[in-house]
């Protein structure tokens, strides 16, 4: 059964208008104000029955989670209905990524002005402040739940918020405007001390702009610079793979769904990945 295209559209949006916001062409407000439209949208699908899948379920919850509204009653509700959609998202298609519904609970215990649990949840007093770590609760969650749910041990959350702070690679991208340069800034100044977050996780959310905004070759070409710059990780093979695959290099996919599942066999967003790869390309 296919995604519902409403939903997939919605959540396509709230992502790309995320991406915009970090190039600067929207400002905090803006965003926000799309977002409570998105909300009222996808409430009006949600009543209606219109998701049936995990991928359904999963988009629905990407804009639950992002739904803000000056009334707070409707926020908590957003919220709520994030974590009721990312359970019945991994109660359909248990390789759903956890990380999702971690998040969801997190950002619904902020919203009720309780502490997370989960550590997935930063905020700010402004858009020009520094980011803060939100109030956790570290007695509810173990980190080796936190693992399995592929979310920071407490001392990596600690690390995170330093690379939150620090310049982001979309802006050396909206001011140079060219790949190849920011490639080759990140090459002469890649350093974990930088000013720039050249973390991986930094750099994969940078690849991920450029999708968001249809720079997909663009992107191939951060993945491929961001296996090399850290070879160990599993997660941006998996990336890598996927797109590989969307842009019909399948063979290329495999190989990167490999190298994933060989750095964490345990993975099993990748192994459905490479599953469905095998079935219906290879």
């Amino acid at each position: 059964m296919q995604e519902n295209a409403e939903l997939k559209e919605l959540a396509r949006l709230d992502q790309l208008d995320r991406t915009r916001y970090w190039l600067g062409e929207l400002s905090e407000q803006e965003l926000w104000k799309r977002d409570r439209i998105r909300l009222l949208k996808v409430i009006e699908l949600v009543e209606q029955n219109i998701a049936t899948t995990a991928k359904d379920f999963t988009n629905a919850a990407i804009v639950f989670q992002h739904g803000k509204d000056e009334q707070n009653e409707r926020w908590a509700y957003a919220s709520g209905m994030a974590v009721k959609m990312m359970r019945k998202a991994i109660d359909l298609d248990p390789s759903t990524h956890r990380w999702l519904l971690a998040a969801a609970i997190d950002r619904d215990l902020m919203v009720r002005n309780l502490p997370q649990i989960y550590g997935t949840q930063y905020t700010r007093k402004n858009e020009n402040a520094p980011w803060e770590f939100y109030t956790l609760d570290p007695t509810k969650i173990t980190d080796v739940e936190r693992k399995e749910y592929h979310v920071k041990t407490i001392p990596e959350q600690k690390s995170a918020l330093i690379q939150m702070n620090k310049k982001k690679l979309v802006q050396v991208y909206s001011k140079l405007k060219d790949i190849n340069k920011v490639l080759q800034f990140c090459k002469e100044n890649f350093d974990i001390n930088s000013d720039y977050d050249f973390s991986w996780r930094g750099i994969s959310t940078f690849a991920f702009q450029l999708i968001r905004i249809g720079k997909k070759e663009e992107a191939l070409s951060v993945f491929q610079l961001l296996t090399g710059l850290y070879p160990k990780e599993y997660d941006p093979f998996h990336s890598l793979g996927f797109l590989q695959a969307e842009l019909g290099l399948y063979k290329e996919a495999e190989s990167s769904y490999l190298r994933s599942l060989e750095l964490h066999p345990g993975f099993e967003t990748a192994k459905r990945d490479l599953s469905n790869l095998r079935s219906e390309f290879l």
